[in-house]
């Protein structure tokens, strides 16, 4: 009797051990929402989810702002966007979203750039000069801290509000002296050799767009949260160890849609994005400023507890998923 149930154990032990190796690798489908950026160009190019037994279902935004408004009408799971858009939610529907990680950072990927023939050489030098930008644009708010940074304002210039695809023409037609925009559209207007970058925003701030899960998804799906995080580390591995590989994918796939872009241009861009999904205190803090900003605007009735947000043990199993592949 006593040897039947220690048998009894033992199968059960192994039972469970088998659904539980079943259990990590069952296939499992995310909704994912991405834009029309380096790094999640190189994501469209490969099925990173099928190492995992994962499906991916993506679908394409030209900006953050479309991606997350997919996000809150329930038609993507998962999604990234910036600051601003974030720090809104978060003070309105906080119990909607959870933040698990980020997507690609650093001031290096935001620049200004003017003609290539130009005598520009610091910012002082285009006081007064008409500067073109994505007013509003997270590329352009890190601007500003920059110009408060060196004793400037906006008003020192000429803002010109432009979308981000005329800016090197702009530039390059004596339009607008100067432009402030953001990769790959500045090592493209680099490489073509109408124009140079004299500042690069490096070390102004990360300015981070952050990876958002549904609430009601991730509570039900844990598994494909997580398996969905493995794939963004093995993403920011290969564009850090091997940025002309990333940079011939992201050419690939912007080629599909009928545009050609210098793989060249790809692989500087990717180098000036950071890519690793860990989300940091550091990062998280950069919401606060804006957060008071708003609050001060009377845009947010208060700023939000933004760590009673985060879920970072998604992230942390991604990790230990990653290795073990």
């Amino acid at each position: 009797m006593c040897i039947r149930n220690r048998m009894g154990m033992s199968v059960a032990v192994c039972l469970s051990a088998a659904f539980m190796a079943s259990l990590a690798f069952a296939q499992e489908t995310v909704r994912v929402g991405l834009q029309a950026v380096p790094t999640d160009e190189v994501y469209k190019a490969r099925n990173w989810g099928e190492p995992y037994d994962l499906t991916v279902e993506i679908s394409s935004y030209s900006s953050a702002t479309d991606s997350i408004k997919a996000f809150l009408a329930n038609r993507v799971d998962i999604a990234n966007g910036g600051a601003a858009r974030l720090v809104t939610m978060a003070a309105v529907q906080p119990d909607d979203f959870y933040m698990i990680a980020v997507n690609q950072y650093g001031g290096d990927r935001y620049g200004v750039f003017t003609a290539v023939d130009s005598d520009y050489k610091t910012i002082e030098d285009l006081k007064g000069k008409k500067i073109g930008a994505v007013t509003g644009s997270g590329t352009y708010n890190t601007f500003r801290v920059f110009l408060e940074k060196n004793g400037m304002a906006e008003s020192d210039f000429q803002v010109v509000n432009m979308k981000v695809e005329d800016l090197r023409a702009a530039v390059q037609q004596g339009i607008i002296d100067a432009a402030v925009g953001w990769e790959p559209h500045v090592a493209i207007a680099e490489t073509m050799g109408v124009a140079k970058r004299i500042i690069s925003l490096d070390g102004v701030n990360e300015s981070p767009n952050f990876v958002l899960v549904r609430r009601d998804f991730a509570d039900a799906n844990r598994q494909a949260v997580v398996k969905y995080l493995a794939t963004l580390i093995d993403l920011g591995t290969l564009i850090k160890e091997k940025p002309d590989e990333a940079a011939t994918l992201a050419a690939e796939q912007i080629s599909k849609s009928g545009v050609e872009v210098d793989k060249k241009a790809l692989e500087i861009a990717l180098t000036r994005i950071k890519m690793d999904p860990e989300l940091t205190d550091d990062l998280l803090n950069e919401l606060v400023p804006i957060a008071e900003s708003m609050a001060a605007a009377n845009k947010i009735k208060a700023v939000p507890e933004f760590k009673q947000l985060v879920k970072l043990d998604f992230y942390n199993e991604a990790v230990e998923l990653a290795k073990s592949r």
